[in-house]
């Protein structure tokens, strides 16, 4: 086949994204904006309208043809990167039943609370709190999609879920679906809801003719999969070989591996500790950890102590991260203990933030610098966890937000004593949807003729730091440690007032 272009879709909760790449995954252009806000009718709700997800993904779509000088005929397959964790729920027609509901919202939890000590998805937990609260709801629903296989519907008319994104656990090696957790959960009805499961790298239909219509590409152009934006990322940062790991710097600080061992004990989901997804084709999966905080929290410490430096350099244009940036240029490392866990972590919901170690002479840059090492350090430590579970990861890609940094970059080489590279392209949910899209119509694969990312620039480890925050990692342990039966108490004594 004559290689073309590739459309890819890559929707978060707050940004949904359009560009169009070439064969080789280069990110020619893009068009973004802004998603509808998120509706939250009560307290702990988040969601969105459907119809509104696919209108804005029509117009985007046509704004990127408009600007760009690639014809809607020259789109060779159309692939989807997107948030997870989400039920977007359909009837037998393909016609929502409801609205769509975000991994924010919290209702699951009503229902996960009288299942402790089970893994229940959130999804599978959310569907037995609508069989209880909203009972004709439940009847009606069909299938149980992710954001992006919403999306990939409306294209193809065809219901699918990828192998990194699935609505209920799945037995990697078998390829098919763990129906214990329906029954645990009380909703064994939702066998029949679960959508046919293929490999993020899978053409799963064609465009419609009403989708042809509305977007102006050809019917039947080949609509492939697509990816969990994590695994999504992971691909996109050359995800191709074990030892590979990608530092998603963002709001919740995530970190993935690549597994290609098919025959590798994994041990599944740990809930609060590491959770394993499919990867882009059958036998590859990847592992992943997160801390729960990560841009968030630094956005909270910069929003308490510079918010009268914001307010001014937002009358002059100026970016709050270049302001801080600047002042920390050449600033040693500090021995405060920074907890960036404001949100609690995935390993203990009670888990708080803190800062231990200040004096009188601390100043505001000292915490803001002890931020930045709070953030990095539990993150390498989480890193160490993989390692422990897998194999040593010396191909490092940090990427998200924070990777724009002039600090951070630098300072994760320098902890995890290894090169840490920035690649020339940000967009790597777009272009991990390109990816697979590329394997899908057989372009290249996993092992011949992968198009790896390009570094922009590689920082190397420095020893002398290194040992520094070595040691500092065996301190954020023992700390966290102890604090465990603190934040435990703490909660405990809440509960019984």
């Amino acid at each position: 086949m004559e290689r073309g272009y590739i459309l890819s879709i890559d929707r978060g909760q707050s940004r949904i994204k359009a560009a169009l790449c070439g064969w080789n995954a280069e990110v020619l252009d893009i068009e973004s904006s802004q998603c509808q806000p998120i509706q939250v009718p009560y307290e702990g709700w988040a969601q969105q309208d459907m119809e509104l997800m696919w209108n804005q993904t029509v117009m985007l779509i046509k704004r990127l043809f408009q600007k760009s000088k690639i014809r809607a005929e020259e789109v060779a397959a159309i692939s989807f990167s997107g948030q997870g964790g989400g039920n977007f729920l359909i009837d037998q027609y393909g016609k929502p039943v409801y609205s769509g509901v975000l991994s924010l919202d919290n209702r699951h939890e009503e229902i996960s609370e009288m299942f402790q000590g089970e893994d229940i998805p959130r999804t599978i937990a959310f569907m037995r709190w609508l069989k209880e609260k909203e009972p004709e709801t439940f009847k009606k629903t069909r299938w149980i999609l992710g954001s992006k296989d919403w999306i990939r519907y409306c294209f193809t008319g065809k219901a699918n879920a990828d192998m990194s994104d699935t609505p209920a656990p799945v037995d990697f090696k078998k390829g098919v679906y763990r129906f214990d957790c329906l029954e645990k959960a009380g909703v064994s009805e939702c066998a029949e809801m679960l959508p046919p499961l293929v490999y993020a790298s899978e053409v799963c239909g064609g465009v419609t003719q009403d989708a042809a219509k509305l977007t102006g590409i050809p019917e039947g152009t080949p609509v492939v999969a697509g990816a969990h934006d994590m695994i999504a990322c992971s691909i996109g940062a050359g995800g191709d070989h074990e030892g590979h790991l990608a530092i998603i710097l963002g709001t919740l600080g995530i970190n993935i591996a690549v597994v290609r061992n098919e025959e590798a004990d994994l041990e599944g989901n740990l809930p609060g500790k590491r959770f394993v997804f499919g990867g882009a084709v059958r036998g590859w999966r990847n592992m992943t950890t997160s801390i729960g905080s990560g841009c968030n929290t630094m956005n909270w410490v910069l929003d308490l102590l510079y918010e009268k430096e914001k307010e001014s350099l937002k009358e002059s244009n100026g970016d709050i991260f270049s302001f801080i940036e600047n002042k920390l240029e050449g600033k040693e490392p500090v021995d405060m203990l920074f907890q960036p866990y404001l949100m609690g972590t995935f390993y203990n919901s009670a888990a708080k933030a803190g800062l231990l170690g200040v004096t009188v002479g601390t100043s505001k840059e000292d915490i803001i610098m002890s931020a930045y090492q709070g953030i990095c350090i539990s993150m390498c430590i989480e890193i160490d966890k993989l390692e422990e579970k897998i194999q040593n990861l010396d191909d490092i890609w940090l990427t998200g937000g924070g990777s724009k940094s002039n600090i951070w970059p630098q300072m994760f080489a320098d902890t995890l004593g290894r090169p840490v590279h920035i690649g020339v392209c940000n967009e790597l949910g777009c272009r991990g949807a390109a990816l697979c899209a590329g394997i899908a119509l057989g372009w290249y694969s996993l092992d011949s003729d992968f198009p790896r990312l390009k570094a922009g620039k590689t920082y190397y480890p420095r020893e002398r730091f290194t040992k520094i925050y070595q040691r500092q990692k065996e301190w954020y342990q023992y700390v966290y440690d102890m604090s465990v039966q603190y934040w435990e108490r703490q909660s405990s004594y809440r509960e019984n007032e």
